[in-house]
């Protein structure tokens, strides 16, 4: 499996991080309250250690939520949010405070939210890497016990990007993990850009 050299992981981490940061102001934008995101984590993992992740987070809790969005374009893949359950009660018993239970559905909130992190880190960071991407429609996943392929595509990929953090929102903590998913040659592509933009940088 390919890696990224230490200049590419440090590239990739800041547009990222510019990315993310984005991402969480639309969504606290949207949800009308503060919000503040501590500096993701980076790591590039396989299939295997991606299914062994998700299948710790079933066992750590009842039960954890994953949003999956499909892209495709210049680079193509999937981008999967995950989210545990305490994660989940949280954002969405913040908005049933706010809005009232009659107007919350919880998988509704869950699918919205993902849609939003998802699609506005991937379009801000398919914008800085200049890659032309367009996204599917989002799905939401409840998992209660170990992931199959039918909820997750790791099985058609062999690299996973890992992007980990928590955005603390409203007094509360929403504990978030986005990866990105893809091939071979994709992975190819995005090693390259990075180092298109690292080659940009003023010396």
């Amino acid at each position: 499996m390919q890696q990224l050299d230490e200049d590419q992981t440090d590239c990739l981490s800041e547009l990222i991080n510019v990315a993310y940061g984005k991402a969480t102001a639309r969504l606290a934008d949207i949800m009308g309250a503060f919000a503040t995101m501590r500096p993701p984590q980076i790591a590039v993992i396989d299939r295997e250690r991606f299914r062994q992740i998700l299948q710790q987070a079933c066992l750590a809790a009842r039960s954890c939520y994953l949003a999956r969005q499909i892209f495709r374009g210049d680079v193509s893949g999937e981008v999967v949010f995950l989210l545990d359950e305490i994660s989940a009660t949280n954002i969405t018993g913040y908005l049933q405070a706010q809005l009232g239970p009659d107007n919350t559905d919880q998988d509704d909130v869950l699918l919205e939210l993902g849609n939003i992190v998802t699609a506005a880190m991937m379009r801000e960071l398919s914008l800085q890497m200049e890659a032309h991407i367009t996204l599917g429609e989002p799905e939401l996943h409840r998992l209660i016990t170990e992931p199959t392929d039918q909820t997750t595509a790791s099985g058609a990929f062999d690299h996973v990007i890992k992007v980990e953090t928590v955005i603390e929102f409203a007094e509360q903590q929403v504990r978030g993990r986005i990866f990105i998913l893809t091939h071979g040659h994709c992975f190819e592509w995005i090693r390259q850009a990075l180092d298109r933009v690292l080659n940009d940088l003023p010396n």
